[in-house]
């Protein structure tokens, strides 16, 4: 394996350009990942990996690093300096790879007209979002619809947060307002509102449940678009809930309905 020591590398400096920069990543069509978990998740689910890079602890203490880069041509060892440049989190993992982009947006004339699907309309936090595919993964869900004003899908923290369900989970990129004009499934917008319907008493198959954002949910406007206002009942004194426990709870019921 070639050997990289310079942090100066035109590799490297296109490495951190591709994590850091949500424009960059677009306009080339590729994204970034850390771990040895992320990259085997990749390559298992068929995922094309253009560089890995690897340090030499990493390699020398972790077998099954040989497995998941044979055969690979751009692979490099990288000194502790290099991995310190493009090292995005605070436990370096030592392995790093350039991958190509999903094949996203998914097409919409795959949607399953009896299948159980999620929106996330505007939602800007990536560990909500990554933590939500994998919710969806865990739960059997059908695919999951974004707004296109949401964060980044290839963000290093939507990444982590989704642990390899990214690559699994069907996600559809859609103008959220046209889409549920136009798509054949019911749409349930969740609402912090007494007089909803309760997700207990709600049919999800042949159905997509929007959640809004982070800050202030649906809109008036946004909840209009939808064919029906639900709610998680809440007991206590909270007013809200939390993005992404919201969505587990409702995709929860979403799967206790196939149990």
């Amino acid at each position: 394996m070639e050997r990289i020591e310079s942090r100066e590398n035109a590799r490297i400096k296109e490495y951190g350009k591709l994590a850091i920069s949500r424009k960059h990543r677009d306009q080339s069509g590729k994204f970034v990942l850390e771990g040895i978990k992320l990259l085997g998740e990749a390559v298992r689910c068929g995922l094309q990996t253009e560089q890995v890079f690897v340090t030499e602890s990493c390699f020398s203490s972790h077998s099954e690093l040989e497995e998941l880069v044979a055969g690979k041509k751009n692979v490099f060892l990288i000194s502790d300096a290099v991995e310190s440049r493009i090292s995005q989190s605070q436990s370096p993992q030592g392995v790093y790879a350039v991958c190509k982009k999903l094949d996203k947006p998914q097409n919409l004339d795959t949607i399953d007209s009896n299948g159980s699907y999620l929106a996330l309309w505007d939602l800007q936090d990536p560990g909500n979002v990554g933590t939500i595919i994998r919710g969806a993964d865990a739960m059997g869900l059908n695919g999951i619809f974004l707004s296109r004003n949401c964060c980044d899908l290839y963000n290093l923290k939507t990444i982590r947060a989704a642990m390899g369900s990214l690559f699994r989970v069907p996600v559809y990129l859609v103008d959220m307002a046209s889409f549920l004009k136009e798509s054949k499934l019911r749409s349930y917008a969740a609402v912090v509102t007494p007089n909803a319907l309760p997700v207990t008493k709600v049919d999800f198959r042949g159905a997509v449940t929007v959640i809004g954002n982070e800050g202030n949910g649906l809109s008036d406007e946004q909840a209009a678009s939808c064919t029906e206002r639900i709610t998680i009942p809440m007991l206590g004194n909270a007013e809200s809930l939390n993005a992404a426990m919201a969505a587990t709870i409702l995709m929860w019921e979403m799967a206790r309905a196939a149990l």
